[in-house]
């Protein structure tokens, strides 16, 4: 704003945050916690404010009511104890021997994947202060992005193909001129090697009709 009038950090410009890329990701992992809400005040202290003031403060208390911060439930403490350990012991297993997967279900907005996202950002930021923010599986000489998560959206007409490009368009890779299915299945495995991914995050990943055995190698 101008005339050196007060600044709104409450009103994002632009599009809201996308997390179905590597830039939108960081960036929202980075900004997750750096919203501050309406500061709480008494109907007294309000009716003292002159109009632009009480039209801000009411725009700030809206802008805090689209952007309630997680609440931990009993439930939701169980998934996080869950959930970690699961990652941690996939991040740290050197076998190379299958790596159990979660999958969460429940119904709409209930918070699974902001949820899942939280603690997914949570090992991200240990997993990375571990390692100085390095690729400790980096090849000598190499500068490969280290992307210890990736978070991709399950299209919505999800075949096994879609689901493998929305992947691969996440870490904004190049997909080959061969697009069967087993070519896409080792671009995936390839960037998710190279980038050093610990955790792949496949939102509503029910799309995928698991009873096909093509959707099934892919999910596996």
């Amino acid at each position: 704003m101008t005339n050196g009038e007060e600044t709104l950090p409450f009103v994002l410009s632009g599009p809201a945050l996308a997390r179905d890329t590597l830039a939108g990701w960081q960036h929202w992992c980075r900004t997750r916690d750096s919203f501050a809400p309406a500061p709480v005040m008494d109907r007294a202290t309000f009716r003292l404010l002159n109009r632009r003031k009480k039209m801000l403060h009411n725009l700030r208390r809206t802008a805090t009511h689209a952007n309630l911060p997680l609440l931990d439930t009993p439930m939701s403490l169980v998934v996080e104890k869950l959930l970690t350990g699961r990652i941690e012991n996939n991040a740290l297993k050197m076998k190379p021997t299958t790596r159990a997967g979660v999958m969460g279900s429940g119904g709409g907005y209930q918070g699974k994947t902001e949820c899942v996202c939280e603690i997914a950002a949570a090992f991200q930021e240990r997993w990375l202060a571990l390692h100085d923010h390095l690729n400790p599986d980096a090849h000598p000489g190499s500068r490969d992005l280290h992307v210890p998560v990736a978070y991709a959206q399950t299209p919505v007409t999800a075949k096994p193909k879609s689901t493998c490009k929305a992947i691969l368009d996440f870490f904004g890779a190049p997909i080959g001129r061969r697009t069967d299915l087993p070519d896409l299945n080792r671009q995936v495995a390839a960037s998710l090697r190279e980038h050093g991914t610990r955790v792949l995050i496949l939102d509503d990943i029910t799309r995928l009709r698991l009873h096909r055995a093509d959707d099934q190698d892919t999910l596996a």
